[in-house]
């Protein structure tokens, strides 16, 4: 009782200080972490159970009883201990992977999602599903890594923020889909109006840009690095770095087309109902997008992103189901891990990135400045990408790899003539030149200097670097 005490007591003062200089993310951050135990029960409880289902009975009671994480970190090793934070999403599994290639550094993953812990536990030294916001709170307390990095994603940029408050390690930040650049974000009357996650995820963008030791742009180019640097009068340290591919999960399976003389397209990612708001998630319903390309005689098949709760999947996704259920060329499924969908992918022909924005409320700015997972996902499994042309910087790419197809709104219900026109196997060739220029052992190096560079910039760190 007198411990939890004390740990509530030293979290609430180590986060003190946000009160005085950002009064609006104090206020959010308090109710974001449970104080109250009944909050933390029920969460525990229904994280147990997710746990229970992904990872059976006896897995999860050697996990429940092998999760003293924090001497895993402490422990003293010849390694240096990078401590990767993250929510739903992980976008961070290549980096894991190179990193402890290095033989120079070990991983711990502390993440809230269930559902690929052993996908996950092939990459990371130690992997911890925790159950609470409080409970990573505490952790931080406890522990000493050599870097914490968390890897940000909407709803969850505070994780950012404990790290940098709780702990005196050396703290970057990877940004997928910067807050700000959500519609209407930067605008603090429009703010007023919003959920008070979103609100929480903004005032933490402005923190992290001012207080963190280094911002990674997991999903955006430098560009909107810089652009929000700017904005916030910051000089961190950015370094541009997405998810790039990784040789061990390069595959190239027998194409499905090879049997019956059809092309497949296959999308991989996030995907909204179609009963949601157009203007807000019209990007991402794909409803439309699958009518017209299967009318044509296209194969399109859909596999959700595989950090969606299967749980939910059958519930929100009715109208995906019942349109595949009827059209022999449409398929949707759930998403399965990043090496088995490569694996899975690389069956088709073409990896789509084709979204309609008309009508949607979009920031332009981000979409022309993304550089989504998908796209080096594809890259890995040997496809060609058709991209739309409002995704300006992989519309740059794909042109300058001559890697794909670029298209146009009015080009999608003639998809399949223009497909023909292009030499496939010339493509196939440009995908595999460029997978080797946008490979993670080609890059791995700049995020290791990235982190001693962070390190030097900062007076918190624990560690000395040396030579």
């Amino acid at each position: 009782m007198f411990k939890s005490y004390y740990r509530e007591k030293e979290i609430k003062v180590r986060l003190s200080e946000i009160g005085k200089t950002h009064p609006q993310l104090y206020n959010l951050l308090l109710e974001k972490i449970e104080f109250s135990k009944y909050h933390r029960f029920k969460k525990t409880i229904r994280q147990s159970i997710r746990k229970l289902l992904t990872m059976g009975i006896k897995e999860y009671i050697r996990d429940f009883l092998n999760k003293d994480v924090v001497n895993k970190i402490n422990h003293p090793s010849n390694k240096k201990k990078i401590l990767f934070i993250a929510g739903l999403t992980a976008n961070i599994i290549g980096i894991s992977l190179y990193l402890r290639k290095t033989g120079k550094y070990e991983t711990i993953l502390l993440i809230e999602n269930p559902w690929l812990v052993g996908f996950f536990k092939q990459y990371f030294d130690t992997v911890y599903i925790y159950s609470s916001s409080y409970e990573v709170a505490c952790l931080l307390i406890a522990s000493h890594p050599y870097i914490v990095h968390v890897q940000g994603s909407l709803n969850y940029y505070f994780l950012g923020v404990l790290a940098k408050c709780l702990t005196n390690a050396i703290v970057v930040v990877g940004f997928i889909d910067p807050p700000s650049f959500e519609p209407s974000a930067d605008n603090p009357a429009e703010l007023s109006k919003k959920t008070k996650d979103t609100q929480l995820d903004c005032f933490s963008e402005e923190f992290l840009f001012k207080r963190c030791d280094g911002i990674i742009l997991t999903m955006n180019t430098i560009i909107a690095g810089e652009k929000l640097r700017q904005r916030y009068n910051s000089n961190v340290p950015i370094l541009e770095f997405p998810p790039y591919a990784c040789d061990e999960f390069f595959r190239e399976e027998e194409k499905y087309s090879q049997k019956n003389g059809k092309i497949y397209l296959v999308y991989g990612g996030v995907v909204a109902s179609s009963d949601m708001p157009k203007e807000i998630f019209g990007a991402v319903q794909f409803i439309d997008i699958a009518r017209s390309l299967t009318n044509q005689g296209l194969c399109y098949h859909i596999y959700l992103s595989p950090y969606f709760s299967p749980i939910q999947f059958g519930k929100l996704y009715a109208d995906y189901i019942r349109l595949a259920a009827k059209t022999p060329h449409f398929a949707f499924k759930q998403g399965v891990p990043l090496d088995k969908a490569i694996g899975e992918f690389s069956k088709y022909d073409f990896g789509a990135m084709i979204h309609l924005t008309e009508g949607t409320t979009m920031n332009v700015f981000h979409f022309n400045t993304c550089i989504s997972s998908k796209f080096f996902t594809y890259l890995s499994a040997g496809l060609p990408v058709i991209v739309s042309d409002n995704h300006g910087y992989i519309s740059t790419l794909v042109k300058e790899y001559e890697c794909g197809i670029v298209v146009g709104s009015k080009d999608i219900n003639n998809l399949s003539e223009i497909v023909r026109q292009y030499d496939y196997e010339k493509l196939r060739t440009n995908v595999r030149r460029a997978r080797e220029d946008f490979s993670m052992k080609k890059h791995i190096g700049r995020l290791v200097e990235f982190y001693g560079q962070a390190c030097s910039k900062s007076t918190n760190s624990i560690y000395e670097e040396k030579a």
